[in-house]
């Protein structure tokens, strides 16, 4: 409503919007939620229209989210956002139904606990997304998919000698030492083995 709007109930006064924090209770927890409505500034009449009435449902459903430890809206349009998904297309991979992001983004319908817990487990691991998008065949989405780098750790080769036995002209035998050091932290020796002796 705006300024200009005339009182449906008198007919003379104008209508002003106004928001007024308002404590609400669910499952025993209090919480203040801004409420939105109109007030005639001559017979004095509170009315909520459509679009007041729908802001209020979204404000009082973000707080009862919060209590019940779901993911807000906003933060289910950035997890949308982070992997450069239109809604159709996060309904599509995550379920909920053709419309079902709009509404959870907007705070008018809150999603179920197994929905939560998914968007919480890609939003924590990109591996984990791009799994459910091979899973579920979203060819679309698997263009896009980064290349895989497989990570293969070392076998740790701290610090090795090697000893090699030298026949020699003179009458003795002596044994050399060819130091090798690896660049790494600690020092491990290795004995050369009986074949190499």
């Amino acid at each position: 409503m705006d300024d200009k709007t005339l009182c449906s109930l008198c007919g003379e006064g104008h209508m002003t919007p106004r928001t007024e924090n308002t404590v609400t209770e669910y499952r025993g927890q209090q919480g203040t939620v801004a409420l939105q409505y109109a007030e005639c500034d001559v017979c004095g009449s509170e009315i909520v229209g459509d679009a007041e009435g729908r802001a209020n449902k979204r404000a009082v459903l973000s707080f009862r989210k919060t209590v019940d430890g779901l993911l807000t809206g906003e933060e289910i349009r950035a997890i949308r956002e982070k992997y450069q998904l239109t809604q159709a297309q996060a309904a599509k991979l995550f379920g909920g139904g053709p419309v079902a992001f709009s509404k959870y983004e907007n705070d008018d319908v809150a999603h179920s606990d197994p929905m939560d817990n998914l968007l919480r487990l890609v939003r924590r691991s990109e591996e984990a997304f791009w799994e459910l998008v091979e899973e579920k065949q979203f060819e679309e989405l698997l263009k896009r998919r980064p290349v895989r780098t497989a990570h293969y750790s070392a076998p740790e080769v701290l610090h090795v000698v090697l000893m090699v036995h030298m026949e020699e002209h003179v009458p003795m035998q002596a044994a050399k030492r060819l130091p090798y050091n690896a660049p790494l932290r600690s020092t491990r020796i290795v004995e050369a083995p009986q074949w190499m002796q």
